[in-house]
């Protein structure tokens, strides 16, 4: 089996995969040419859309990325070549950021922090505190699931917003759907999205949305950037709601300098780099993920996150993290 890496692993990580399949011809290249794509029976990484992916040798894509949509599409890939997302990577790193995000603006970090520029000692009269507050998890997948285990130290009350109702979930106080936000963010102080793409959720949190959370309540979001309308985040802002926002990701990356939202003092934003692979837990669960599917693969075994054409979403499989 020939198998080409681009995944932004580092040397470690590569080396790993290498000796594991030592009777397989592992190849590294962080810029496949469309020889290298030709060539592969399985590709670990994120090829570039721009290559020639449609081919009936390619067994297997091994995504390093979460989202998939880009590579679901008709005539991107042949019918027989499986799609791998890489979840469960990210959430240690992304539920990390997304703790610090909170802790900046319940204590005031952010200004306290522009403030050393000036010498300026001079307490804030404001701030909010995490213990027993009430939390809202859109998107309850593995992100969803770190966010709520390392809220719990705090003695929140989680409510978790997933596609279908489950009677329990780990570290959750309550289970809901989208449907039922319009009764549940008016009782949110914060709002955190961990969403995936699809078309219900673009734009999910329009003005509507917005408007029906507590005006001091905090919105995050490390999901998808297109579930916020930037516009009507704007006009929000504006009109003097929210204490806080804290984001990762934005409907258009890079945000533009023009942008509005980079003025606000209430506002955090964060180059789409909470679960890059800078961060060791994500680039070590990743190269496992990687290992494990090659292995189902050559065995004919159903693959750890396949993911569905139709839906965009993984499979259900029975493998444990």
């Amino acid at each position: 089996m020939k198998i080409l890496v681009c995944a932004p692993l580092q040397e470690a990580e590569s080396k790993k995969i290498q000796e594991y399949f030592i009777n397989d011809t592992v190849v590294i290249s962080r810029r496949p040419t469309q020889e290298d794509i030709d060539q592969a029976d399985v590709i670990v990484g994120n090829p570039h859309l721009d290559l020639n992916l449609n081919q009936a040798h390619l067994q297997a894509i091994l995504l390093n990325s979460a989202g998939s949509n880009q590579y679901i599409k008709k005539g991107i890939l042949n019918k027989n070549t499986k799609l791998t997302n890489a979840s469960g990577s990210y959430g240690i790193a992304i539920s990390e950021q997304v703790i610090g995000m909170m802790i900046t603006f319940c204590k005031n970090l952010k200004t306290y922090a522009l403030q050393m520029k000036e010498g300026n000692w001079r307490p804030s009269k404001q701030g909010k505190e995490i213990y027993h507050s009430c939390v809202c998890i859109v998107g309850y997948g593995d992100i969803g699931y770190e966010i709520a285990k390392r809220l719990k130290a705090f003695d929140c009350h989680i409510t978790a917003i997933k596609r279908r109702v489950q009677k329990e979930l780990p570290y959750v106080d309550e289970v809901a759907t989208i449907n039922d936000l319009d009764t549940i963010l008016p009782q949110s102080d914060f709002v955190i999205l961990s969403l995936p793409q699809s078309k219900e959720t673009i734009h999910l949190f329009n003005k509507d949305k917005l408007l029906k959370m507590k005006k001091d309540a905090v919105l995050i979001n490390v999901g998808r950037g297109s579930a916020i309308s930037n516009e009507d985040l704007i006009e929000v802002l504006n009109q003097g709601y929210l204490y806080g926002v804290g984001l990762d990701v934005v409907e258009e990356e890079p945000l533009p300098a023009t942008s509005p939202l980079w003025s606000y003092d209430r506002v955090l934003i964060t180059p789409h780099s909470s679960g890059g692979f800078v961060w060791q837990s994500v680039r070590n669960y990743y190269t496992e993920l990687v290992i494990r599917n090659i292995e189902h693969l050559k065995n004919h075994e159903t693959l750890e996150n396949e993911v569905d054409f139709q839906t965009g979403y993984r499979k259900v499989v029975t493998y444990k993290k």
